[in-house]
């Protein structure tokens, strides 16, 4: 009877547990329903951002294979490309708002663009290029007004924005929001992007035709606003290196005596310097003059204008013809050069002394960010995350 009995009970049992496990899977099936309907709600119907974050890691976690499972993830994706936005956006507006600008907050800044990179890895993405774009430019403009040294670094930056932007050059998506700009940002970025690459070089002391090349490349951007081939930043930093080639062609000069001078060795030589002040230096000079009209490039005027006239003075002894000839720049500097009206070889070689020049240093012009009309400075309308991101069911 007892074996009956615990048989019995063992059956009731088991007849139990067949019972219970359906109820079980019911009740999971009635809570995912609930979370569900819970988490639509959130997302979809409050339109609550915070708690649908929230909500949608909780849906992963939970209910790895709801059929909400992809929206959940783009609810998530799109949270974290928003913050990360308004983290970069904060980070530029410190930067260009809250003066003085310095390297700490320039990190700031590349930290942030960073982490927005990552997390938003399309690169054709208007936001995408919009950050890496802003700081390159940033990087350009810290370079050039000596409070950041990192150029390496902001090389980084700007050879990726340049190889991103030139890319996107066929790009309708892009085109569309970036041709809201003052001044566009592609010819920003390619045009001052090419400028620092010059701008290094000749900090770095690297291959000086290598330098004059990048510096050519910016100003054939012909960007709104002078950007790239009326930016006198570009000739400046052109007839630095070009300053520096006629200083040491005429060492050897200098230190001939006056017989030597007159030998065929010292002609030779002048020869070779006149050469170097008619077809580089003289046009570079005429060219910063040209394109220094601007109040805040007054430094270049008072730079390079005693050095223009020296060698005016030098190799034409034609004041009266000075004027005329940097007026031939003014409507396009990129022009070739201008034939300087020389004397003869041998009037020159007996007007003293080859003059030596040395321009005073000059703080390089670095201009703001780009930034859309009406809006801030990070460009709230077409660049923002969540104008550009493609929408799906999320």
């Amino acid at each position: 009877m007892k074996k009956k009995f615990s048989l019995l009970i063992a059956l009731m049992c088991l007849a139990g547990l067949i019972v219970i496990a359906p109820l079980s899977a019911n009740a999971q099936d009635d809570a995912q329903a609930e979370f569900e309907r819970v988490w639509y709600d959130t997302c979809y119907t409050k339109r609550d951002v915070e708690k649908c974050y929230q909500q949608s890691k909780e849906l992963l976690d939970k209910y790895a294979k709801s059929t909400y499972t992809e929206n959940a993830k783009t609810k998530i994706k799109v949270y974290d490309q928003n913050k990360a936005w308004e983290k970069f956006q904060a980070a530029f507006d410190a930067y260009y708002k809250q003066p003085p600008q310095d390297a700490a907050k320039l990190e700031a800044l590349f930290a942030a663009g960073d982490a927005f990179l990552q997390i938003e890895p399309d690169r054709q993405a208007p936001s995408h290029l919009y950050a890496l774009g802003q700081m390159a430019l940033a990087g350009h403009q810290a370079s050039i007004s000596r409070i950041y040294d990192k150029l390496d670094k902001v090389k980084d930056y700007v050879e990726q924005s340049m190889k991103a932007f030139s890319n996107s050059q066929s790009s309708e998506k892009t085109k569309k929001d970036f041709d809201l700009y003052v001044i566009p940002l592609k010819d920003l970025v390619m045009a001052n992007g090419a400028q620092f690459l010059g701008f290094r070089l000749i900090e770095t002391k690297g291959d000086a035709n290598q330098a004059i090349g990048y510096l050519t490349e910016a100003t054939q951007v012909k960007g709104k606003d002078g950007v790239g081939w009326k930016d006198p930043n570009n000739y400046w930093l052109r007839s630095t290196i070009y300053s520096a080639q006629y200083i040491e062609l005429k060492k050897p000069y200098d230190a001939m005596t006056e017989e030597q001078k007159g030998s065929d060795a010292g002609k030779d030589i002048l020869k070779k310097v006149n050469e170097l002040l008619d077809t580089k230096l003289i046009p570079e000079y005429a060219r910063v003059l040209a394109t220094a009209t601007n109040p805040n490039a007054k430094p270049f005027l008072e730079a390079v204008k005693p050095q223009f006239d020296i060698l005016w003075k030098f190799r034409t002894d034609a004041a009266d013809k000075a004027a005329d000839y940097v007026k031939s720049y003014v409507n396009d500097p990129t022009i070739p050069n201008v034939p300087v009206p020389a004397k003869p070889e041998d009037a020159s070689s007996l007007n003293g002394p080859v003059p030596t020049t040395v321009p005073g240093a000059v703080k390089l012009q670095a201009g703001g960010p780009a930034s859309v009309p009406g809006g801030n400075s990070a460009a709230e309308k077409k660049t923002s995350v969540k104008s550009t991101r493609k929408r799906g069911r999320g």
